[in-house]
């Protein structure tokens, strides 16, 4: 997905693999683990889409003519388990079988070409084990869902400004579900007009402030960055500035940058500075965005569906 500058570029790539590994060629790859690419050399794009995938899976479940909706998750849902069913008994066993096989073929979609529904299907998958009917019905949304984006994917292009320079967004939901308090990790990566990697996951502590969860979510992302970046560079495309990401939180931002002891963070000194040494490194830099501007917000809770296919516009295109 990186972009060379000129064919000689790309054929000493390939020659330089080829000192390392054995390659054969048999033309353009079009097909990947279900997942299609489509070339388009003359206004030099690359697209991502699992549509055949989709359909599929829709008429697996029977809902192939079922009526789409505009969110993957309904506007302000939290997950619990309140009315999580009977594991022991043994008329859920076959039920549940079904649920653990939709999740693990909606998250294949989300780690490959749709972003969008990262956040659903991550919360979703916490219920595996003992799922209830909320969760069943959960679930069957994300494919209402996927069944008016199904052409939906990532394009990437060739870029003439800052081609092959990573660039992200990082955002935090502070102690949003009501069952635990835990808060909500939430980042996508872009390369060359279209995310490379995301994530939304819940964090592993409960924070006592949003300044904690921000920069929960910032020094993973910083982690991500950093094998990114290395990555680009034994590729031949070294990242010369540091890595732009963009945060909300001024507090975040502000204890980035600021060296010495922050009583009020005390608590959180390890991520502190462990997010002091990516910026001081020249790994990162955290840069202030508006709420309202932040694509990160749409992986970390259920968005009204203006702001969430805003947010999708950003890294997601019909093919």
């Amino acid at each position: 997905l990186v972009a060379f500058s000129s064919d000689q570029m790309y054929q000493r790539f390939l020659t330089a693999l080829r000192t390392e590994f054995t390659l054969s060629s048999e033309g353009p790859l079009k097909d990947y683990l279900g997942i299609a690419i489509h070339y388009d050399n003359e206004r030099g794009t690359t697209f991502l889409e699992q549509s055949k995938y989709v359909r599929d899976l829709l008429a697996k479940y029977h809902m192939s003519n079922c009526s789409p909706v505009d969110t993957p998750v309904a506007p302000g849902t939290y997950f619990t388990g309140t009315d999580c069913c009977d594991r022991a008994d043994p008329a859920m066993k076959e039920a549940i079988k079904d649920y653990q096989s939709l999740i693990g073929a909606l998250l294949w979609l989300s780690i490959s070409t749709r972003p969008d529904i990262a956040f659903a299907t991550n919360q979703l998958a916490r219920f595996l084990v003992n799922p209830g009917p909320s969760h069943f019905v959960a679930a069957k949304r994300v494919l209402r869902y996927l069944a008016g984006t199904s052409t939906f994917g990532i394009r990437y292009h060739r870029c003439t400004e800052n081609a092959n320079t990573l660039v992200a967004y990082v955002d935090a939901d502070f102690a949003g579900n009501p069952e635990d308090r835990l808060s909500v990790t939430g980042f996508i990566v872009f390369l060359n007009g279209g995310p490379i990697s995301w994530l939304s996951k819940r964090q592993p502590v409960v924070s006592v402030s949003s300044t904690e969860a921000e920069f929960h979510a910032a020094s993973i992302a910083g982690l991500e960055l950093l094998f990114y970046r290395r990555l680009m560079q034994q590729l031949g495309f070294p990242q010369h500035r540091p890595t732009t990401v963009f945060e909300d939180n001024a507090a975040c931002i502000f204890l980035s940058k600021r060296s010495g002891q922050i009583n009020r963070a005390k608590h959180i000194d390890t991520r502190v500075f462990r997010l002091r040494e990516l910026v001081r490194s020249g790994v990162l830099e955290l840069s202030k965005i508006s709420t309202q501007d932040q694509v990160a917000d749409l992986f970390t809770k259920a968005l009204s569906a203006k702001s969430f296919a805003r947010f999708r516009s950003s890294f997601l295109t019909k093919s």
